[in-house]
């Protein structure tokens, strides 16, 4: 991809990716810092092995874009120890004396 020399262009182009870009050295590029400053975007680096840097909207920009929220699943540690909990709240915890 071509670099964008404006935020709106970084923006349509972040969109129309579905909300991610990935490519070589956005990371260092004028218009995604300043969209990053701005709180439009967040960077992640690429690290050493892949020098592939990830452009994301972020969550409120993802909705001025006409994009669905990102609905985060709960891990199985987290729905396992729910499960934990509810049983060991019904076995103990209608334990009261009857008058």
């Amino acid at each position: 991809m071509q670099s964008p020399q404006t935020i709106e262009e970084l923006l349509s182009a972040v969109a129309a990716k579905g909300g991610e870009l990935d490519g070589l050295g956005f990371a260092d590029d004028e218009i995604v810092k300043q969209a990053r400053s701005q709180g439009l975007v967040d960077v992640d680096p690429g690290d050493a092995w892949t020098l592939v840097d990830t452009v994301r909207l972020t969550p409120t920009q993802r909705l001025v874009m006409g994009l669905p929220p990102i609905v985060r699943k709960p891990s199985v540690l987290a729905l396992t120890l729910h499960a934990v909990a509810t049983a060991f709240a019904r076995i103990f915890g209608n334990r009261r004396a009857h008058p």
